[in-house]
């Protein structure tokens, strides 16, 4: 399998083919993704009210 980077388009086209060794794959890829760098969804949210809040206190 190539690479695909870790988008939910990834994981559609994988359910989609129904293909075990590639479910598989994409999972194992996941749990490094996690793994290294965590929860990236949260981080983002956390990110986002930081700029918000940078965004307002600017003159």
């Amino acid at each position: 399998m190539s690479h695909i980077p870790l988008y939910a388009v990834a994981a559609t086209q994988a359910i989609a083919k129904g293909d075990l060794t590639q479910l598989k794959s994409l999972h194992a890829e996941a749990e490094k993704h996690l793994q290294e760098y965590g929860d990236v969804a949260t981080v983002l949210q956390l990110l986002k009210v930081e700029i918000a809040k940078a965004e307002a206190a600017k003159p």
